[in-house]
């Protein structure tokens, strides 16, 4: 039995404020299961959906979405023994050199993931110092030696690791191509139009762990995951609970919580798909929250699987033709996939300019 598709009204009382939010901000639940049964009339139906929740807020739920249970249960079991092993054994998975290797494990605080849209704005404020989100990771890159991404480094322990991962990372990239081929029919174009720039992808898969604050004193303006946006095409989120929440307001931001479907992933375009269609479609800020006061023990741990689609290396994104005309010109200069997630990146730390990635054509 499919769960039928649905939009849920997200002006439930925030979890912060405890205030109904006077703005509307809808996030569809989406039955994808034509995607995955090959059904083409219901292709057809989903892709609209899915076309409509791109260009209104960026974000959707799927639901049907094809990646077995036991797939996703594998991954999890061995991330969460992963996380629960000492200090010394996951810092030993730490890379040396971010430029080489830009995977392996974080440590909690070592990330800050506002600073990227911080410095996209001009608002960052050089040499204060600021707490880090409420986090560790681990992630991973492609296997594919064509990616002309390092090579894979996996902890030992624990033993199925390994192999739980590599077959999360295949399922998961399976579906981004079948969203990617939803996203290509609701663009009016060709149903394989993505894929000759996908054979040598360079995703990413982060697993995230955020600490159960139940009796630790949290620094003071850090959250679990600070606002910011995702870099690349497509991200497909697997949620151990609540907390996330999605804004569409550039500044001042109103936020929306995002439903935690128990069996659902979220999904959220990123930069490199909006700039790809003229910004037609969005990229939205979100963050994830810590839990309200009082709720702390009842929020717990809480832990993610985010894969991060990206292109080729080499892939040369510009204005996808259907999203462009006399009367919406193209916005952007043509650029390479790879270079792009590297000035985002080069950005976000304050070497290369805060624009640099957002290069508009001349007037």
């Amino acid at each position: 039995m499919t769960i039928a598709s649905r939009t849920l009204d997200t002006r439930s009382r925030s979890p912060i404020s405890g205030e109904v939010t006077a703005e509307s901000c809808l996030v569809p639940i989406i039955d994808i299961a034509p995607l995955v049964s090959g059904d083409a009339a219901g292709k057809e139906r989903v892709a609209k959906e899915i076309g409509d929740a791109c260009a209104d807020i960026g974000f959707f739920v799927v639901v049907n979405h094809g990646i077995p249970t036991e797939v996703v249960d594998a991954a999890w079991d061995n991330m969460t023994q992963f996380f629960d092993q000492p200090i010394g054994m996951k810092q030993a998975m730490a890379t040396d050199d971010e430029a080489t290797y830009p995977y392996g494990y974080s440590a909690l605080g070592g990330e800050i993931l506002s600073k990227g849209k911080d410095a996209e704005r001009g608002n960052e404020e050089v040499g204060q110092k600021r707490a880090g989100d409420m986090k560790e990771m681990f992630a991973i890159g492609p296997q594919d030696e064509r990616s002309g991404m390092p090579e894979r480094r996996l902890p030992l322990t624990p033993d199925g690791l390994a192999a739980a991962l590599a077959a999360y990372y295949e399922h998961a990239n399976d579906l981004a191509r079948k969203l990617l081929s939803a996203f290509a029919i609701a663009l009016e174009l060709d149903e394989d139009w993505f894929e000759s720039k996908l054979d040598r992808h360079i995703s990413a898969l982060r697993s995230i762990n955020y600490p159960n604050q139940d009796g630790i004193v949290v620094p003071a303006g850090a959250i679990r995951a600070s606002a910011h946006t995702d870099y690349g095409t497509v991200t497909i989120l697997k949620s151990g609970g609540p907390g996330l929440q999605v804004s569409k307001d550039k500044e001042n931001p109103v936020w929306h919580d995002v439903p935690f479907i128990e069996d659902g992933f979220v999904i959220n375009l990123g930069d490199l798909m909006r700039r790809w269609t003229n910004d037609k479609w969005s990229s939205t800020l979100h963050r994830v929250i810590n839990p309200p006061e009082g709720k702390k023990g009842q929020w717990g741990r809480r832990l993610s699987l985010a894969f991060f689609h990206n292109l080729n290396k080499d892939a040369v994104v510009e204005a996808i033709p259907s999203c462009i005309s006399a009367d919406s010109p193209a916005l952007y200069d043509p650029i390479v996939a790879g270079e792009f997630l590297m000035l985002k990146h080069l950005a976000s730390i304050g070497k290369a300019a805060s624009d640099a990635h957002l290069k508009r054509r001349d007037a």
